[in-house]
């Protein structure tokens, strides 16, 4: 045998879910709001993202969020759409969370808050806009906000908490790709999809750097994600940034949304 001058090392890391503290991160996303008139929304937000700890429930943790700042920026669009995505997405201006010792979101404390907020902005819909299309945003999201499930489901789209809050707490291996699954927002509607995780590096400083890729449906491919993580600690393994970008491809047409989030 040849003795090969190559010498190839499996590195291992396990990241751990914080127990407690806070840091804030701004978030930036540009997503599709209208497919047929190819609008998109740039979104940028300042969050402030807090966790606690409860000896009496070890594998969960209690996670705050507020919104400090928040800025849009659409492409096109009427007065009123904007004004409508505006203030839907204000009803999540502070959320009160349970999040699994793996980073899955499993319940919503302030639920009933963000019911009341939405009833607010929906009484200013009802007073102010009419017509069929607004009547049927009010019932979409009427079905959303009166679901604990399907309100998860909406914080935890990317381009609204699902890149910051997400069950990345894991093992992860360079040789072997870990897996988590992620809601996604496309033109046809929310789907999930299987994502695959792959350990990039983790060096001495406890930096952790992570590839996650995914693509829907498995046999005949119209949505991929990629992504790009990094972690900052080993027992207590805090994000510091990540940068997610999907492509949703319909025959020639091709729709491109991002997220990026950095600690500040």
């Amino acid at each position: 045998m040849i003795p090969s001058k190559y010498t190839f090392r499996t590195k291992e890391i396990q990241l751990n879910i914080p127990r407690e503290g806070t840091h804030k991160y701004l978030i930036e996303s540009t997503n599709f709001i209208n497919y047929s008139g190819e609008i998109r929304c740039s979104h940028k937000k300042e969050v402030s993202f807090s966790i606690q700890y409860n000896e009496d429930q070890p594998y969960v943790r209690f996670v705050q969020i507020e919104i400090e700042n928040d800025s849009f920026k659409f492409s096109d669009g009427s007065f009123a759409m904007q004004d409508i995505i505006k203030r839907t997405a204000s009803v999540y201006k502070k959320l009160n969370l349970r999040v699994s010792y793996q980073g899955a979101i499993v319940a919503i404390d302030n639920i009933e808050e963000l019911q009341g907020n939405w009833n607010e902005v929906k009484m200013y819909f009802r007073s102010k806009y009419k017509g069929n299309q607004v009547q049927r945003f009010i019932l979409k999201t009427d079905a959303i906000l009166n679901s604990e499930e399907e309100t998860i489901k909406d914080i935890s789209l990317y381009h609204n908490f699902g890149g910051l809050i997400k069950s990345m707490y894991q093992k992860y291996s360079s040789d072997s790709c870990s897996s988590t699954s992620q809601c996604l927002s496309t033109k046809y509607g929310k789907i999930t999809t299987n994502e695959d995780v792959l350990l990039q590096s983790a060096k001495e400083t406890e930096d952790i750097q992570l590839q996650l890729q995914s693509h829907y449906p498995k046999n005949k491919e119209y949505v991929s994600v990629n992504g790009t993580y990094n972690f900052k600690g080993i027992l207590e393994s805090w994000l510091q940034r990540a940068v997610i970008s999907s492509i949703e491809k319909y025959g020639r047409q091709e729709y491109h949304n991002t997220v990026s989030i950095i600690q500040l």
